[in-house]
This record gives structure tokens, C-alpha cells and sequence, in this order.
């Protein structure tokens, strides 16, 4: 299926003597495309004077060369052995002369120097000498990487492609603001969205819950599985008799007494605790990437806690799992977290294409003791934007106040599970 997508060329210049490197070059762009280009709507071309260049009757080769590819690319990947290639008249070498004319652009240059073993009745000296005079003045003003191998070459530069097109799109999205602020290449939006249907609710939202405040919690009863009546009972299908008062001890000995406090204490947690989600769109022409948002929630009044919706407590079991042990969740709200003004946390989205919006499954969830009002600061990063984004949200959390005493629970809680359960 077909879809839009910005384009990046990159020019691939060497002598002669890496046409390996220069093949796994191609490969690793390429395979940069099948990992990436549909999700992120950017697709990167190799360039190479032997596949994207045409002879012209009257100049000088390199011109040529420059004028066909070496001006329109985007970035560039120089690879050197033992050789810098031929004089051109103007420049040491061809490979020489688009280094120097794509840097002088203003464009990103990654150099790769192989530290590879070559047969010592193959080098040609003099070329040997103009590369090391080429690294002398090289080395001082750019970044290069050594490679002992292709294979770790093809390894590093699939890393660094990643590593440089952050920058060219960061360049990119820089240079689109400055000529057209309506087109942004990237702008994300955040917005509040419903935590059950991911629908946008807008930069603001209102959270119903309800604090139970339990007076006498010590008046929770324990729980105690329902006596059997019979002893002896005839078992209908199998025509058998069997010992009730058998059963009903085995049933004793697993009962989790602590069962109708839990169950009031995950009532009261989960009546407190009401789910927080987001919405995202990208609103630009381009898709983002590793997109990270840092939150800050402030509260202008009643102290809140935010935590992670893993750590609500589940429904506790009636019966555990073994009479001799069983892990106790929280009883209590104090014991999963302590109230604050105020709390940072984070969303994390993998990529995000332009035009598109998404509402991340809500990890997190909110609660306070009173009503207040909570000011969302939002910073958003992400690799295509060029300095991140902020933006602020306002959340109403409305509380209901409802107070218990402990024996009054009861009637909160589910049945009693049977025997079978």
C-alpha cells in the first residue's frame, strides 16, 4: 500500500578501493526503509555516481557529478582504505571534492576510515600518503569512525544513520517553522481523552470518585465460610454418603479471615483511584519518533496521589491459595502512596505518523482527598522536533465523601463465594 513520505537522498563517496563498504551502505539504507519508512513516513535514498548520474559532452566529470547528486543530497557517508581516488583538477580527489562541497553546504558529512588489513603489493604509496595528509586536516574539524571489518562497518553506520537523521530532520522542522509557521514538519498534540473509550476530551477534563472514610475499621469481621448443616449427607449423583463436617474443615483451613477487611480496603482504593488517560495526534507533515512526554501535575488546593494502575490491588480470594501463606495487599491508602501537591510522571510512545492520533491505555491513575483543581504541564520530545513542546491542561477531580463504620461494610461487599468457587 502506497503513502506519503519525505524523502532524504544520501551520498555515498569513496575511491575505488571499499566497493564492498559501498554496497553494505546501500543495504543498510535500505533495510533502515523496511524497519521504518511506512511507520514513520520518511524514506532514505542511496546515492551513487555509478547508478544516479548521466555523462554530459563538454565538462569536467566531477561537475557533473556535483550538479546531478553531490548538491542535492541531503547528508553524506565518505569511506576510505588505502586510496583517496583521482585529482580532479580542483580538489586531491572526486570523493575529495563532494566531502568539501557537501560540508561547505552546510550538510552533515559521516566519514568512515577502515583499520582492515590490506596485501602490502597492493597499496599504492603516493595514495596512501595523500590519505594520511586528508586525515591530518580531517581529523581536527569532524567526527570519524574507524572500522576494523564491513561487517562492523555496515554495524556502525546502521546505528549512526539513525543518530544523523535526528539532526537533518531537527534542522529540517527548524528551517520549515522559520519559512512557514502554519506547516509545521512535526506538532504534537496533547489533549485529556476518556479512559474507557480513548475518545479526545480537550485540555480539560473532570474526574468523579469517592474517598470512603471507614470509622472502626476494626469492626470488620472476619470472614468465615458458612457451616454445613448435615453431617452425613447422600450424594446424589454417585449414590454415596459423605462426611460434611470433612469438608467444611478443609474448607476452615484455607479460609482467608482477613477477606471482608481486604475487600473493604480494594473497594475504598478502587472508589478513590480513578483512571487518568491521554490523546495524541501529530498535527505535522512528517511522522515522529520516540516520542517521550514529561508530565507535572500540580494540585491548587487538596493534596493528591498519582500512582501506576498496576499497583491497585486486586480483588482479594476468599480462600488462599495455601493455609500457611497469602500475601496481603494494601489496606490502606496511606500504604500504597503518600498525598503531595505535587507528582511527575511520564508517557512514552514508540512512533506517532503525521496526522494520525492515538490514546495509550491509561497506566496511570489519580486520586485526593478533596475537591481540587490540577494544573497538567506537558513537555513533549520527540526526534523530528527541533526544541520540545510544552503545553498545560487543567483536571477537575470532583470527591464525593461517603463515611462507614467497619461492621457497616458488609453490606458492600459481594456474596459469599460457595464452596466450588
Amino acid at each position: 500500500m502506497s503513502f506519503p513520505a519525505q524523502a532524504f537522498r544520501i551520498l555515498i563517496a569513496s575511491p575505488s578501493d571499499v566497493s564492498e563498504e559501498r554496497e553494505l551502505a546501500v543495504r543498510a539504507i535500505q533495510e533502515w526503509n523496511d524497519l521504518n519508512a511506512a511507520e514513520r513516513q520518511i524514506v532514505l535514498l542511496p546515492l551513487r555516481w555509478e547508478t544516479h548520474s548521466a555523462p554530459e559532452y563538454g565538462k569536467r566529470p566531477q561537475e557533473v557529478i556535483n550538479k546531478q547528486i553531490v548538491d542535492r543530497c541531503d547528508l553524506l557517508i565518505g569511506i576510505f582504505w588505502t586510496r583517496v581516488g583521482s585529482h580532479t583538477g580542483i580538489a586531491e580527489s572526486g570523493t575529495i571534492e563532494e566531502i568539501e562541497r557537501v560540508a561547505s553546504a552546510g550538510k552533515l558529512v559521516m566519514l568512515y576510515f577502515s583499520q582492515g588489513k590490506q596485501d602490502p603489493e597492493r597499496i599504492d604509496i603516493e595514495q596512501l600518503s595523500r590519505l594520511r595528509e586528508f586525515k591530518k586536516k580531517t581529523f581536527p574539524n569532524a567526527l570519524i569512525e574507524q572500522y576494523a571489518s564491513p561487517i562492523e562497518f555496515k554495524d556502525k553506520l546502521a546505528k549512526q544513520i539513525e543518530i544523523q537523521l535526528r539532526s537533518i530532520l531537527a534542522t529540517t522542522a527548524d528551517n520549515a517553522s522559520v519559512q512557514n509557521d502554519n506547516q509545521p514538519l512535526t506538532d504534537i498534540s496533547l489533549n485529556f481523552a476518556d479512559a474507557d473509550s480513548g475518545v479526545n476530551l480537550g485540555d480539560t477534563a473532570v474526574i468523579n470518585s469517592t474517598f470512603i472514610d471507614i470509622e472502626d475499621y476494626s469492626l470488620v469481621p472476619d470472614y468465615m465460610p458458612s457451616p454445613v448443616a448435615e453431617e452425613i449427607e447422600k450424594d446424589p449423583k454417585s449414590g454415596k454418603h459423605q462426611n460434611k463436617l470433612l469438608i467444611n474443615a478443609f474448607r476452615t483451613a484455607d479460609t482467608n479471615k482477613d477477606y471482608y477487611r481486604q475487600r473493604t480496603a480494594h473497594i475504598a482504593l478502587r472508589s478513590y483511584f480513578r483512571p487518568i488517560r491521554f490523546w495524541l495526534k501529530n498535527k505535522g507533515r512528517i511522522g515522529a519518533r520516540d516520542i517521550y512526554i514529561d508530565l507535572k501535575l500540580v494540585s491548587n488546593g487538596s493534596p493528591i496521589t498519582l500512582i501506576e494502575r498496576s499497583k491497585l490491588p486486586s480483588t482479594p480470594p476468599a480462600r488462599t491459595k495455601s493455609a500457611f501463606s497469602f500475601d496481603s495487599p494494601p489496606n490502606s491508602l496511606d500504604e500504597l502512596a503518600e498525598d503531595s501537591s505535587e507528582w511527575s510522571s511520564h508517557i512514552e510512545v514508540r512512533a506517532l505518523q503525521p496526522q494520525r492520533e492515538l490514546s495509550p491505555e491509561s497506566q496511570l491513575v489519580i486520586g485526593a482527598r478533596r475537591s481540587c483543581e490540577v494544573t497538567v504541564t506537558a513537555t513533549i520530545f520527540a526526534d523530528t522536533l527541533a526544541e520540545p513542546i510544552t503545553q498545560h491542561l487543567s483536571l477537575s477531580i470532583d470527591v464525593e465523601h461517603i463515611t462507614f463504620k467497619g461492621d457497616d461494610m458488609i453490606q458492600l461487599l459481594t456474596p459469599e463465594p460457595s464452596a466450588e468457587d
